[in-house]
């Protein structure tokens, strides 16, 4: 009898061992795939560049974004980024700060912080249409 009983208590402690280790295994592969996989979660990069376009006039309004090497081109002159947070950059135009901040890889939002009523938004061109604009005057 007392044989049985120290089996079976080591039966059970080994069975708990096992399914303690296969539970952290699995917690494991989970998190290692979450991570390789780079669904999202923990995502650091920047959209890449592109051509962005305001559709609300007629013809479209467009800038040209490049997010890695921080500039804009916007009607006809270039702009360098100021980066404040990760995705919200500043400029200056005019005498006029403007703040210009990705809302999502498809999207960014153009402020004018001196000027109270100036929001556009604007969207991503879809790049068999987009193309690199050249600046005529770069902005100093």
């Amino acid at each position: 009898m007392i044989g049985l009983v120290s089996r079976l208590s080591s039966f059970s402690s080994k069975n708990l061992i096992k399914s303690f280790i296969i539970s952290n295994k699995s917690f494991l592969f989970i998190f290692f795939s979450v991570s390789f996989f780079n669904c999202g979660l923990f995502y650091k990069g920047v959209p890449k560049a592109g051509e962005f376009c305001y559709v609300l006039t007629k013809p479209p309004e467009c800038l040209y974004v490049d997010f890695e090497s921080k500039k804009l081109i916007w009607n006809g002159v270039e702009y360098t980024l100021e980066e404040k947070l990760r995705m919200d950059y500043f400029f200056k135009s005019n005498g006029e700060l403007y703040e210009l901040t990705v809302s999502t890889v498809n999207r960014v939002d153009l402020k004018n912080l001196t000027t109270a009523n100036f929001n556009q938004f604007y969207m991503r061109k879809k790049e068999k249409f987009s193309e690199i604009p050249v600046p005529s005057i770069k902005h100093e």
